[in-house]
């Protein structure tokens, strides 16, 4: 009897899962948040789409997926490639013109690639990746938006400070 509780209790314990291994690749979502005066085209993270972001906007969009670490480590860092533009003249001017024609004479757009570290984080969320004045990149993982007030990033949601009818 002795002997087949011993066998059954090496056997139940061979059973237990091994703990989740820190430096497994997992995936996770992709979003966006824009606070800059000019609409993000289109933006990669380490190769995956994040999508499109209006001005002083975004986050509304996920997109799959960019592998990260269970666990951060120091060192973790993502290559962001973004297309980034804005119209040159008020639509006033720009109404009555082919899409063609507006293209030619009113808009300008930039191509860029960063590689950002990526914030701290003690739990594997989304990816959030925070365009910012400057040309400036942020790499966040976390939950929920900056409406959270409880965001790792401080900031709040994205405000325009010129609203449409100010312009």
């Amino acid at each position: 009897m002795a002997i087949a509780a011993t066998a059954l209790l090496s056997l139940l314990c061979a059973c237990r899962p091994a703990p989740p291994d820190p430096d497994a690749l997992i995936g996770v979502s992709i979003t966006g948040i824009n606070y800059t005066g000019e609409g993000v085209q289109d933006f990669f993270v380490d190769g995956a789409w994040g999508a499109n972001l209006p001005t002083y906007g975004g986050g509304g969009k996920t997109s799959c997926c960019v592998m990260l670490p269970r666990t951060w480590r120091p060192g973790l860092a993502v290559t962001v490639k973004w297309t980034i533009g804005h119209y040159t003249r008020p639509w006033s001017y720009r109404k009555h013109l082919s899409i063609e024609e507006e293209g030619r004479c009113c808009w300008t757009q930039r191509s860029l690639e960063k590689t950002v570290p990526v914030k701290k984080y003690d739990r594997l969320e989304d990816i959030q990746i925070f365009f910012l004045p400057d040309d400036q990149i942020e790499a966040w993982v976390y939950r929920s938006l900056p409406v959270d007030s409880e965001h790792p990033s401080g900031r709040p949601y994205p405000r325009d400070p010129n609203p449409p009818e100010e312009r």
